[in-house]
């Protein structure tokens, strides 16, 4: 590595205790502390906490620290992250500078299909339950296997992924089968290539396919501090539901011989994940609905992967069922941008750009005479499950903050007192328009919402439910929406205030 231009960060009391445990460890470590001064007119670099991961293990601790106390005078390129050819004060300098902290490498994750899951990080490659693979890239150094059942355990594409450095572990009865590697029980951690896999209990509670007496186990892999759950065969568990810190979680939503995709949502409200995937479905049993279906009533961002489909770390906050977002926060112009695709709206009238003055970042204000704004088709809430929230401030009784054009509106203030109401009903003849209690109109901020599961409605105001009913077969349209007016831009229905932060998904968001 060569030198950089900047300083890396001093010492203070960590640098101290370092010394002393230099000092501990053997180590000539006399000049420590006087190297200070010397540092004090060096120049060195500024790497990221991935270069003082000297261990791999995603963490930045002591185990580090060894690796690099060892080493001390010495000029082991790895371990001289701050390129002055000698591993010295610099280089505890930037360790202590990204202490405790995780080294941040991304985690690349790719559903081959059915239960099959493909992990990539550095330079570990782990393949859970491979099954059915097209390609044979000898790549593996990690099997693991759930369970015996063929879909599960197939012998064909362990060999198409294995290496003469290939480790195997899964459950037991598996293992024994292969003949070789680590075998895992239910609530059991072990540590392979600088992996924790922990074998959490996997079997059907009103099915007899996978019994828990065989032990079977699905994996949480833990990488630094980012944990997969990979659930394999399995109904909703006490064991499931007592898991905590998951980041992903794969989860089985074809039904038969595992969850179906209710149950599987009803998972994630004590998963918690960052986010959910379906699996177990498009082969040997479930389809593309039952993957949909999941994602539209999890209880956390979800996604349903396509075979093949590799997603990052990076990605894993992002909400994959946005299908919309206008954060107005331009200063000029006449269009609003979506930021999660291509829905860019367009501004008519006069609403004014408030690129300070916004809930979160800019707002755009709006007249209540004739401003307004009209986007593209988005989404038809007849087709699903849906969510709409936007930050709003202002307004009078009566007035739309969003609707659908030729169709209903969505969000407004109800004629009668100013309450958050909607007018998207069920098209039969018991539909009918849901009121809170809350008013909007008080000329504070807040963050108003409709959430459908295509079954329950709810409104919400400033993330609390303020009122829900059950009104299936929403009234939809495959047209586009107006931000402040109404669906026929009859006056007295222009929002006058401001509205910010517009966010449409393809699920039932629970704020």
């Amino acid at each position: 590595m060569g030198m950089k231009s900047g300083r890396c960060a001093g010492l203070g009391v960590m640098a101290a205790l370092m010394g002393v445990a230099l000092v501990a460890l053997g180590v000539q470590a006399d000049s420590v502390f006087g190297q200070a001064g010397e540092a004090a007119g060096a120049d060195p670099c500024e790497p990221n906490a991935a270069d003082v991961d000297f261990n791999g293990d995603e963490w930045i601790d002591f185990a580090d620290f060894a690796r690099l106390a060892r080493q001390w005078r010495g000029a082991d390129a790895a371990v001289d992250v701050s390129g002055d050819r000698a591993v010295d004060f610099n280089d505890l300098s930037v360790l202590t500078k990204y202490w405790l902290q995780e080294a941040g490498r991304p985690i690349y994750i790719t559903w081959l299909g059915h239960a099959s899951v493909k992990i990539a990080w550095t330079n570990q490659v782990v393949y859970v339950d491979p099954y059915k693979l097209t390609a044979t890239p000898h790549d593996a150094t990690l099997i693991l296997v759930t369970h015996s059942h063929s879909d599960h355990y197939s012998p064909s594409d362990i060999t198409k992924i294995k290496n003469a450095g290939t480790q195997f572990a899964g459950a037991a009865d598996v293992v024994r089968t292969y003949g070789s590697g680590q075998a895992i029980v239910p609530g059991q951690t072990i540590q392979i290539n600088s992996l924790n896999v922990t074998g959490v209990a996997m079997y059907n509670i009103t099915k007899t396919n996978h019994p828990k007496a065989n032990n079977w186990v699905g994996f949480i892999v833990q990488i630094g501090r980012r944990r997969i759950y990979l659930a394999g065969d399995t109904d909703l568990t006490p064991e499931m539901k007592a898991l905590t810190d998951i980041d992903v979680a794969f989860l089985p939503a074809g039904g038969t011989y595992t969850m179906a995709a209710a149950e599987a949502a009803e998972a994630t409200k004590y998963l918690k994940p960052a986010l959910a995937i379906p699996y177990h479905w498009g082969s040997v049993v479930g389809t593309k609905a039952d993957a949909d279906k999941f994602v539209a009533m999890a209880a956390c961002n979800a996604k349903a992967m396509t075979v093949g489909e590799t997603i990052s770390s990076a990605d894993w906050s992002k909400d994959f069922s946005m299908a919309a977002w206008w954060k107005l926060d331009e200063a000029a112009g006449n269009v609003a941008q979506d930021s999660n695709g291509s829905n860019h709206a367009t501004l008519n009238g006069e609403p004014v750009w408030r690129p300070a003055d916004g809930k979160v970042g800019g707002a755009l204000e709006f007249d209540g005479v004739d401003d307004y704004v009209s986007t593209p088709f988005v989404l038809n809430p007849s087709a699903g499950a849906f969510s709409v929230f936007a930050w709003v401030k202002g307004g009078a009784a009566g007035q739309a903050i969003l609707s659908q054009q030729g169709g209903v509106n969505w969000l407004m203030a109800d004629a009668s007192g100013g309450t958050l109401a909607t007018e998207l009903k069920g098209s039969g003849r018991t539909g009918k328009g849901l009121k809170s209690p809350v008013v909007i109109t008080d000329g504070e901020w807040h963050r108003v919402g409709l959430t459908s599961d295509g079954t329950t409605r709810i409104l919400y105001v400033d993330n609390v439910e303020a009122i829900r009913d059950t009104q299936p077969g929403l009234i939809g349209l495959t047209t586009g929406l107006y931000l402040g007016a109404g669906n026929t831009l009859t006056p007295g229905a222009f929002w006058s205030g401001l509205i910010d932060d517009v966010r449409l998904s393809n699920r039932a968001v629970k704020p």
